[in-house]
């Protein structure tokens, strides 16, 4: 009986290890050079979502802004990622691509048509800083780079 105890407790501690990685916060780089945004998913963040690196020409880039979560777009069909709800969206959803855990301010990237991605939906620490570092670098088209 011990036996079959310990057999089904590995499963449970298994989800509750996998939930409570997922409560760590998002891991990602955005670089932004003179010509394109560069956002590379770090750690597990990689795998969740599946890329190691997204490379958005500026020229495709719309607007960037910080909203809410219930002003993000609604998930479309899975191409690849992971979802469960309230605790992550990592990855390919519709066209669009995520990377959040529980925030509630996401900084949200919308591409015009034809581009790889119609919006990507990014969690910072603090997405009002990495919103200022980014406008001021795409908006001046700068020939350094800077990473935020």
């Amino acid at each position: 009986m011990s036996t079959v105890l310990a057999l089904a407790t590995v499963p449970v501690l298994m989800a509750a290890g996998l939930l409570a990685l997922m409560k760590v916060p998002t891991h990602l780089q955005l670089t932004v050079t003179d010509t394109a945004l560069i956002i590379e998913p770090q750690g597990l963040d990689r795998w969740w979502t599946r890329r190691e690196r997204i490379e958005v020409p500026l020229t495709t880039v719309s607007s960037i802004r910080i909203v809410p979560r219930s002003e993000t777009p609604a998930l479309g069909g899975r191409h690849g990622g992971l979802h469960l709800d309230g605790i992550i969206t990592a990855g390919v959803f519709g066209g669009t691509f995520w990377d959040v855990r529980r925030g509630d301010q996401l900084l949200m990237i919308r591409c015009h048509p034809g581009s790889e991605f119609t919006t990507l939906v990014l969690q910072f620490a603090n997405p009002f800083a990495t919103l200022t570092r980014t406008r001021t670098v795409v908006a001046h088209k700068g020939s350094r780079s800077t990473s935020v």
